[in-house]
Order: structure tokens, then sequence, then C-alpha cells
């Protein structure tokens, strides 16, 4: 009678799969293009038959942000070509990407754009790969710029539909190139020593120099141009503001427990320029502060980003309000040079709480990993 029983559950469940399989492609079309962008890519998975159906589909635009996770390079990690994508929807589920190959386990992730990721190989060739299609565009020869050329200064752009990109690497001699160039091109009128921040949705450049002026590039043409310039009052660091600094008897507490500090630059949806100021101290506990410019040009502290999230890793907040999958008035942070590696530097970060909120385990245990990123995968 088990046996029976167990052919009869084995048949039932190979009918329903059958079923699923033999819907309509129309009508599975006039689904999928109901879905977000989450809920798409879940739904390509179940078959052949819906990923077949879903080709074509465009989904709502993904407002959430997307860990993904670089595997270490290692003989005894079968994965070593693949990357794992954590979905904030799905707290207890990640997702495994296709296999990338040998040149991806080799390579570093310098910056990302919608579902691309701009590589850095170990013979210094740098490329674009989309992880959920396998896509793959090669950048002209790099060779020949300065072997001082710092590779994490990088901001691009690409549309997903005519792979028409252009790419800026932002050094001391700054370059820049895009679809149909053979070669890098000196980009116009800048020197770069400071800080920027991206904003992919305006495609507009905020290059931060020391001496506090910044100059705001639109890349949405065929050539990089400056839009116009700003000019910010110094900001310096007010260690005053964070924990264990409260008063000047706590001064020497305080910088025995502190492990590092830093500041970046960070865009607004509206635009406004914010410095975010940064501690770890021990036990890697973080600390973040954010200040803005106030009618005077004076920076002031932000107490709150009200309905926006900051992502650090791209410098620039989004709209964080009554969407499933992203916290308001949090930073989602990964490691900037503190060891992208290590998942005590890898969380969100709560604004009102000034709490670290870890990611869940299931995202941790998934692949030893060497490298981590927020980011917005798109169509």
């Amino acid at each position: 009678m088990g046996r029976r029983k167990k052919k009869a559950n084995r048949r039932r469940q190979e009918e329903e799969e059958a079923n699923w399989s033999a819907l309509c492609p129309d009508l599975l079309r006039c689904v999928f293009k109901r879905l977000s962008f989450t809920a798409l890519n879940r739904a390509k998975s179940v078959c052949s038959t819906w990923h077949s159906a879903s080709r074509g589909c465009v989904p709502n635009q993904n407002q959430i942000p997307w860990l993904i996770l670089f595997p270490h390079e290692d003989e005894s990690n079968k994965n070593s070509s693949s990357c794992v994508l954590f979905v904030p929807d799905d707290q207890d589920k990640v997702y495994t990407s296709k296999d990338l190959g040998v040149d991806f386990s080799q390579s570093r992730c310098l910056t990302t754009c919608g579902s691309w990721l701009l590589l850095l190989n170990r013979r210094r060739d740098l490329y674009i790969v989309n992880p959920l299609t396998g896509e793959r565009i090669d950048l002209p020869d790099n060779q020949h710029l300065t072997s001082d050329l710092r590779y994490d200064r990088v901001c691009f752009r690409i549309d997903n539909k005519t792979k028409d990109y252009l790419v800026v690497m932002l050094q001391c001699c700054s370059v820049f190139t895009k679809k149909g160039y053979k070669k890098w091109h000196d980009f116009p009128h800048l020197d770069f020593y400071g800080d920027f921040a991206y904003n992919q949705k305006d495609q507009k450049l905020y290059v931060h120099y020391p001496n506090d002026i910044v100059d705001i590039w639109d890349l949405s043409g065929d050539n990089p141009h400056k839009d116009r310039s700003l000019s910010l009052d110094p900001f310096y660091i007010n260690h005053y503001d964070f924990p264990s600094f409260l008063n000047d008897n706590d001064d020497e507490l305080y910088w025995d427990k502190l492990r590092g500090f830093t500041t970046r630059t960070a865009v607004t949806v509206s635009g406004d320029i914010l410095m975010v100021s940064s501690i770890v101290q021990d036990c890697k506990t973080w600390y973040f502060r954010i200040y803005k410019t106030n009618l005077y040009g004076n920076w002031v502290k932000v107490k709150s980003l009200g309905n926006e999230a900051l992502i650090y890793d791209m410098g620039i907040t989004v709209v964080a309000n009554g969407i499933s999958g992203i916290k308001r008035n949090s930073i989602y942070f990964s490691g900037v040079n503190h060891g992208r590696d290590d998942p005590h530097h890898i969380f969100v970060y709560d604004l009102t709480t000034h709490k670290m909120e870890p990611l869940p385990q299931c995202v941790l245990s998934s692949i030893p990993f060497s490298d981590a990123r927020w980011f917005f995968p798109c169509y």
C-alpha cells in the first residue's frame, strides 16, 4: 500500500507540473507583464515553458536593492564561477546565478549600473557583464593608460535594450569610452583627486574636489559635458557627534575604541548634496551621521532621510516609502574599504535607532565570498 501511495503521489505531482507547463503562452505573458521585477525572475525559473513565455515581458520597475555576493576563487568552491543574489523580499532564500565563466571568478567588481557589473580581470582587462543573463561586453584595451590607475574610481551607464554604454574612469588624468569607440579618450577638462557620486536616474556625475567645488557633469548624451558648478563650505568630520564622545572626559575612551573613520559624498533623489560620515569601533560596530547645507550654506547634521534610503556603495538615496523590501531612513552598506568579505561589515543601518541590522544567516552561509555589493537590477 505504501508503494502504491508513493506512486500515486508522484503521478499527481507530475500531472500538476505538466498542467502548469501547459498553460497558454499568451495567458502567461498577460500575467507576467503585471509582475514586479523580482516576481518575474521567480516565475521564469518555474519551467522552460514559463521562461520562454517571459521573453519580451517588461516588468514593473524594480525599486528595491539586491545584494550580490562574489565567490572566492577556490578549487574547493564548486560555484566559483557563479555569484549569489539576495533579494530582501525573500528573507530566507538566496539565488545562484548561471555559470559566468572562469574569467568571472578571477575578476574584481568595480561598480554597478542596473543589472550590469563593471569588472576588472587579472590581465587588467575591463568588461561589463549581466549576471542575470550572462551577456558580456568587452571594453577597449587599456594597457597604455597610466600604471597608477585607480580602478575603483569609475562609473558607467548602459541601455538594456540597445546596449549603448559610456564608461568614465576618474583618475589624475581621467578618460572615458563608449559603444563604438576602439580606444579610451581624455575626459574633457577633468583632473580628479576627490570624491564623486553618480546618479544613474538622471545620469549626472557629481565630482567633489578637495577645494570644496562640486562639478556636475551630464553623461546622458553622446559626449560628457559639464552642466554646472557649486561652491560648498569646507566639511570636516565632527567626532563629537558620535557615541562615546559626549564630553571631554570621554576623549581617551573614544580614541581607544576607534578603528577607522571616513566621509563620502552622496546625492539625494532631489539632487541635494550630502556628506556621510562614519566610524567603526571595537567589535566592528559602525555609526553613521549625515549632513547637508542649510540656507546659509553651513553644514548641519540631518536626523532623518525621511522617506528615502541611502545606498552607500552608489552614493545616492532612493525612494523607500511604502515599498516592500526596502527600509526607509536606512543606509545599505557592504563594507567599503573595510573588508567586503567580512559579514560584520555588510548590513542595513537604521538611522532612527542607530543600530546595525545584520543579514539573514542563509545569505552569509551561502558561499565563501570575496566581495559584496548592493545594486538595483532592472530590465
